[in-house]
């Protein structure tokens, strides 16, 4: 069925951060009312919001479980049926608490449906014969699990979401990967197994059942403080297969194309072991509406090395012309989109492995991208070596 007087639809991302409120459930009931305050002139409403993003700052594990509680309780006061909800243990800039909303513009409201089974909820977007799919904050319920078991059940509950809207692994565009210390070493009997290569090897099993035709998703793949392990999806089946298009980096590797030499231990597992990152670098959405690029999470990495650069203005210099060298006019003109005559971005989250090095971080990015929304947090970067990752959304025009 076609919908041929629809507006065009877009997905765009807000940020608030609070200001009143002594505790964070507080702080977080002062995001909503601004959030509702601003509805009276902006293009979106609760309904519109496809999924919700809370930043904190907690002390340990048990901490965390609370917390989680507490603002969930209060999200759903606000929402009455909450939306996809992820809350990571990252602090913020202002080291309270902050709120990102994505969300979508130009959609009906009987085109976005709500679902969910007894481990997780997601929401479906459909038009004529478009189908995307939002999800977040899949993982285990018990954050005190070892990285292995976490990773598997984040994986199925992910798995079970695809099958019930008749999708695969290949179908994800987008993937947000949260990993309780990233990059820690944890040796059980005595078998040494980095966190992210745990994890990077539970992908590769599941990403096994699929073929990605049309390329691996855009990804991002970031240490937080407590938690476990989480992730957060995007999957899109298009009428058009070409609408989906992975953009490769003249600048960096492909991720999946590693050697051996930069990847961690991984002991804990015999059958997929040690195997590289499964991302692409970029993912181009292109519909008759719009065309919109998916920024992978990007470092200062040359090929498959690490900037050899021990400051973190200068690898966010160097991460910013990896990104600007992505999605260049001239490098989408050679994924075969033509006509393009320049692409923009519209939101971007920077993540900051020390909180002392925000604001040089800051006053780099400023420099570059002075009228677009950044969101700065403080998270472990999956190489121990590496200062800041920087992912975005950008438009082609």
């Amino acid at each position: 069925m076609a919908y041929p007087t629809m507006p065009d639809y877009t997905i765009n991302y807000l940020c608030f951060f609070p200001e009143t409120g002594e505790t964070q459930a507080e702080q977080l009931t002062d995001c909503y009312r601004q959030f509702a305050k601003n509805t009276q002139n902006k293009n979106y409403s609760k309904h519109s919001v496809l999924k919700q993003t809370i930043f904190i700052s907690v002390a340990d594990n048990s901490e965390y479980i609370q917390s989680k509680q507490k603002l969930l309780s209060c999200a759903k006061v606000f929402f009455g049926e909450l939306p996809p909800t992820s809350i990571l243990a990252q602090s913020p800039e202002n080291e309270s608490l902050a709120i990102e909303f994505t969300y979508i513009e130009g959609a009906q409201s009987e085109e976005l449906i709500r679902k969910q089974n007894e481990e997780a909820s997601w929401l479906v977007f459909e038009r004529a014969e478009t189908k995307m799919i939002f999800a977040a904050g899949l993982g285990s319920a018990d954050a005190t699990e070892n990285i292995l078991l976490q990773s598997d059940i984040a994986f199925g509950q992910l798995q079970c979401i695809l099958k019930t809207e008749n999708m695969e692994f290949s179908d994800i565009v987008r993937q947000w990967n949260y990993i309780e210390q990233i990059t820690e070493i944890t040796d059980e009997n005595k078998s040494p197994s980095q966190h992210y290569q745990v994890f990077n090897d539970v992908r590769t099993k599941y990403y096994h059942l699929s073929r990605f035709k049309r390329g691996f998703p855009a990804a991002t793949g970031i240490g937080t403080d407590f938690g476990g392990i989480s992730i957060d999806f995007i999957a899109a089946k298009f009428k058009n297969e070409e609408s989906v298009i992975a953009v490769k980096s003249p600048v960096q590797l492909d991720a999946y194309n590693y050697s051996q030499e930069v990847l961690a231990e991984n002991n804990s597992m015999c059958d997929f072991c040690r195997t590289t990152p499964k991302f692409e670098r970029a993912k181009i959405i292109s519909t008759p509406e719009s065309k919109w690029i998916f920024v992978s999470g990007t470092a200062a990495i040359s090929g498959q090395a690490s900037s050899n650069q021990q400051s973190a203005e200068l690898q966010t210099e160097m991460t910013i012309q990896n990104i600007l060298n992505l999605i260049s006019v001239e490098n989408i003109e050679k994924h075969g989109i033509s006509g393009v005559k320049k692409t923009s971005f519209n939101y971007f989250r920077v993540y900051v492995k020390y909180k002392n090095d925000i604001q040089q971080v800051k006053d780099v990015c400023l420099k570059y991208f002075p009228q677009v929304p950044i969101l700065y947090v403080v998270a472990d970067i999956c190489r121990p070596e590496l200062l800041v990752e920087i992912e975005g959304q950008a438009q082609i025009n």
